[in-house]
């Protein structure tokens, strides 16, 4: 089983482990709600082989305005319109990886595409995917926004999807979690993702959450 990944033209993925582990809801996860102290100017995400210089970085292409720290353990991997990632130990089997999408509608009942405008819409249609259990929900905020978080988890014996965003579709394989936290702004409906294995979600939350808590939206 992989990461959770997008797909595009090229299908990445890593082999994964399908260990069942006891279920938390979303209260018990990474606020977000810190707002990081004003430093030196974001440099640009590019994909390396290394992890990037521990800093503050942004995608300029992405909107709305995104900006995050870095610890330098994190490589940027997918840098997409509508889409990009920053991971740690890609291409292994309990990647983490914390993403930003501008989704564009959702996998709903039987799998079946559903337009997904907003928030709240996005997590009806989560809800709806037979493929996917819900471990929790809650309210989110992200870099001074209010939104909503989902917890879900692949439980089908194949590759589910999840999202849909302007490259393509984005899923996860079984054994595969997702923290969703969902905003309405003013440029459209945002998504920000941690992806890692149920195995070892625990660990993927904690690694997360200093990135999550860095982040800020529209500076």
């Amino acid at each position: 089983m992989s990461w959770t990944k997008v797909l595009i033209a090229v299908l990445l993925a890593a082999t994964g482990c399908d260990q069942a582990v006891t279920s938390a809801t979303p209260t018990d996860r990474p606020s977000a709600s810190a707002t990081a102290s004003a430093g030196p100017a974001a440099m640009e995400l590019t994909v390396t082989d290394q992890p990037l210089p521990a800093g503050r970085y942004t995608r300029s292409a992405f909107t709305p305005r995104i900006t995050l720290e870095l610890d330098g353990t994190w490589h940027a991997v997918q840098l997409l319109d509508g889409f990009f990632d920053v991971q740690q130990d890609p291409g292994s089997p309990d990647v983490i990886a914390v993403q930003f999408a501008r989704p564009t509608g959702v996998y709903g009942p039987d799998g079946t595409h559903v337009d997904a405008a907003t928030a709240e819409a996005t997590v009806d249609g989560l809800r709806a995917n037979p493929a996917l259990s819900v471990l929790g929900e809650s309210p989110s905020r992200i870099g001074g926004l209010d939104g909503i978080t989902i917890e879900v988890e692949n439980i089908s014996d194949s590759h589910a999807g999840v999202l849909f965003f302007q490259p393509g579709p984005l899923g996860i394989d079984p054994g595969r979690r997702l923290w969703i936290s969902l905003f309405d702004t003013p440029d459209g409906l945002l998504a920000i993702m941690v992806g890692g294995s149920a195995a070892r979600w625990d660990e993927a939350l904690a690694e997360a959450e200093p990135v999550l808590e860095s982040i800020r939206i529209g500076e």
